[in-house]
This record gives structure tokens, C-alpha cells and sequence, in this order.
């Protein structure tokens, strides 16, 4: 049986970023994917200035640095233009190529098209029948992930998102949100500019409103918005914000394998790439406290605090919309917005 130190299963951001960190040190380290190109999976695909603090992208891998930004609330509106990019979008094959092309040391093998039917303590065992010894086991395979239903951890807390990618040439680089209590409780809509399409969606939690529900309500929504999806692709997807732990003896979990989504945005890469490199941390140094996985972990909370006062406030969700366009549009809190992106 072959043995590494560390074996990833995953090669997601997080996947891709412990290996990145692990790469030129003393361990053997083996990635697995199961998909056969990397990356491929469904998101907005938004980064913000923190994720390219750590990825330090180059231009080509960005479709579009984005500074202006619309925040609707029914017939409210607030626009905002930032003195520097704020988000950036990207097409998430092309992210996992380029962190790929970043792991250069001669102890990192990735492979793809290899599914996991089954982990123990200290191997793990492929569909084809031959099984992986390892000292260490990191879990970054999404909201599905089998490491996490190994160690039997509950996955309560999830959303769902759909989406439509609609082919656009030279769609316009604004980003635009839409609070609309009445389709989409106390989530929004969605549209993201790409190289040559938008992506326009919503999460919910679907113990909330269905799927079912949620798809007929997005649709009504483009309807009013006179938004054609007629050769648009349509994608759905699980989120998870179940955060119970990332460190399980010599098992670990990271991004949404380990429950770190924002519960309230969906927002999951910046997570991904912080745990990624923390669990790395973890199996180098023994590190048991790394403040950047304290700060998302204090993050999502406050998110998830701010998700519960919008899902308990019932009817006045709405207004509490309206007054975040309100403020947003206060002179004073508009110019100390964009002196935040400076």
C-alpha cells in the first residue's frame, strides 16, 4: 500500500492552497480530485481584495475588476463607485489551473478523475479498490464531502443556490444586489459580470423556502426585470454553513467541507483559502491558533447574527431593507465607504 503524510481530498481554493503551503517541505503529499479538470464547480465566482491578498492573481486570470456597485430594495436604490477595484471576478476553472501551476515542489502529486469510496483511521480506499495510507487526511471536498461524513459530523445549516449563466458580449462591470423580502426572504439576487456572460441567481435556505419555490421566484423576478434566459445555462448547488470544527486528530476539514460559507452572502472562497493554509499550518508546525481562522470564524458569526435578526424581523424585513438603502445613501456614510476602499 502506498503511504504519503498528507492526503487531500478536493482541489477546490482550499485544496489547492494547503497543498501550495505544504509544497518544498518534508511531506508527501498527495491531492485528489474527482472530477478530471479542477475547479469545476458552480459560483458566482466573486473574490474580493482579502482573496487576492493571499492569491496575488494577475491580470489574465481576472475577467473583470469591478468598482461600481448597485444595492436595490424594491423601488430604492444605492449606487456606489469605489476609488479601487473591490471585487473581482474570475472563472473558477481557470482559478484551479493557475493555484495548480503554483505547486512546483517534486513532494506534491495531484490527480484527477479519482473518486474516494471509503476512509479508516489512517487509509483511505478508491473506487477502483486500492487503498492510501496516510498520517494526515484534509477534507476539502465541498458541502458533500465524504471526510466529513466519515467523522459522522451533522450538516444542518445549508442553503441552496441556483443560478442562470446567460452568454452577454461585454457585459457591463457592475455588480448589483437585490433585497426583495417577498421572493427571496432574507437572501437576494444576484448578478455578476464575466468575460462573456452574467451570472444571475440566489441562495436561500431551503427549510425556508423550497427549491421548487425559490426557482419560481427568481424567475418572476427576471420576468419583471425583462432579463432573457431562454440560452442560459441553469445550474443548482448545495451550500453549507455548519461549522463544527476543523481539526479531528489527524483529520481535517477545511472551506465548505468544514461548514466555513457565510451563511447570510454564500461568500465561501476567502474561507476556503484560510483554511486551507491553517489546516497546513496545523500538519507543519502544530499550530493550534492561527488568527486569520479566528477572524473568518468571528466573521461568519456576526453574519449568522445579522441572517437571524433579518429572518425573525417577518414583515418588517423589508424596511430594514429599505433603511440599509437609506443609510447607504446618507452623504456622510457614502463617503466613508469609499474612503474604506483607499
Amino acid at each position: 500500500m502506498v503511504h504519503y503524510d498528507v492526503v487531500i481530498i478536493g482541489g477546490g481554493p482550499a485544496g489547492l492552497r494547503c497543498a501550495e503551503v505544504l509544497d518544498g517541505t518534508d511531506k508527501q503529499v498527495l491531492l485528489l480530485e474527482k472530477n478530471e479538470i479542477m475547479g469545476d464547480k458552480v459560483c458566482a465566482g466573486g473574490l474580493t481584495r482579502k482573496d487576492l491578498a493571499i492569491l496575488d492573481l494577475p491580470d489574465e486570470v481576472i475577467e473583470h475588476k469591478i468598482y461600481d456597485t448597485a444595492l436595490h430594495a424594491l423601488q430604492y436604490k444605492s449606487e456606489t463607485h469605489a476609488p479601487e477595484a473591490f471585487v473581482f471576478t474570475v472563472n473558477r476553472k481557470t482559478l484551479a489551473a493557475w493555484q495548480a501551476k503554483q505547486i512546483n515542489g517534486k513532494n506534491i502529486e495531484i490527480q484527477t478523475g479519482v473518486r474516494v469510496a471509503g476512509i479508516s483511521k489512517d487509509k483511505i480506499r478508491l473506487q477502483d479498490g486500492s487503498e492510501i495510507g496516510f498520517q494526515f487526511l484534509v477534507g476539502a471536498d465541498g458541502v458533500n464531502s465524504i471526510v466529513r461524513k466519515h467523522l459522522k459530523i451533522p450538516n444542518e445549516k445549508r442553503l441552496i443556490g441556483i443560478q442562470y449563466t446567460i452568454p452577454v458580449k461585454n457585459p457591463t462591470p457592475q455588480l448589483e444586489l437585490y433585497m426583495n423580502s417577498r421572493l427571496f426572504h432574507s437572501w437576494y439576487a444576484w448578478i455578476f459580470p464575466h468575460a462573456d456572460n452574467l451570472a444571475i441567481g440566489s441562495i436561500c435556505d431551503p427549510d425556508i423556502i423550497t427549491p421548487k419555490k425559490l426557482l419560481s421566484n427568481l424567475k418572476t423576478w427576471l420576468k419583471d426585470k425583462n432579463i432573457d434566459v431562454s440560452q442560459a445555462e441553469y445550474h443548482t448547488w448545495p451550500i453549507s454553513y455548519d461549522y463544527r470544527g476543523h481539526q479531528f486528530d489527524n483529520i481535517l476539514l477545511t472551506g465548505d467541507a468544514a461548514g466555513l460559507t457565510s451563511g447570510l452572502t454564500g461568500e465561501g472562497i476567502y474561507q476556503a483559502l484560510v483554511s486551507g493554509e491553517a489546516v497546513a499550518k496545523i500538519i507543519l508546525n502544530g499550530e493550534t491558533v492561527i488568527p486569520e481562522m479566528d477572524e473568518i470564524l468571528r466573521y461568519n458569526s456576526i453574519q449568522e447574527k445579522i441572517l437571524w435578526v433579518f429572518i425573525k424581523s417577518g414583515p418588517l424585513r423589508q424596511t430594514i431593507f429599505k433603511s440599509i438603502i437609506l443609510l447607504m445613501n446618507n452623504k456622510w456614510v457614502k463617503e466613508k465607504i469609499k474612503r474604506s476602499f483607499s
